[in-house]
């Protein structure tokens, strides 16, 4: 599949991401889902495409981040069309890359399989 997209969560939005919700900061992780990620992976998906997010050059991601933002995508899109079904086609438009650590790209695909829901 054609990568079409693609967003660099240190260079595209902040090397210092933290944060669940908005009220958390700029850089929390539902800044960067209604920002930056809904649009472009929603349009991946739409056209069939890849949206390549590059997760290099952080010494880790807070699982905070990670919840708020691509856990919250799956989560409500999991509730429109099933859990597994969602998981399935973000991960099938998601393209994560990650030169310095497999583990990082783990913990994305992870919280997308079984996203955490905090009230």
């Amino acid at each position: 599949m054609e990568i079409k997209y693609k967003i660099n969560i240190a260079k595209d939005f902040s090397p210092y991401p933290a944060g669940r919700y908005r009220t958390e900061g700029k850089t929390s992780g539902e800044v960067f889902l209604y920002d930056h990620l809904m649009a472009k992976l929603t349009a991946a998906i739409y056209e069939n495409v890849l949206l390549e997010v590059d997760l290099t050059g952080m010494n880790g991601y807070p699982s905070s981040f990670i919840s708020g933002s691509f856990g919250k995508f799956s989560y409500e899109l999991g509730k429109l069309i099933g859990k597994k079904e969602a998981s399935n086609l973000l991960l099938k438009h998601i393209s994560f890359v990650c030169s310095d650590s497999n583990a990082k790209i783990k913990a994305f695909q992870d919280e997308i399989n079984n996203p955490i829901t905090k009230k």
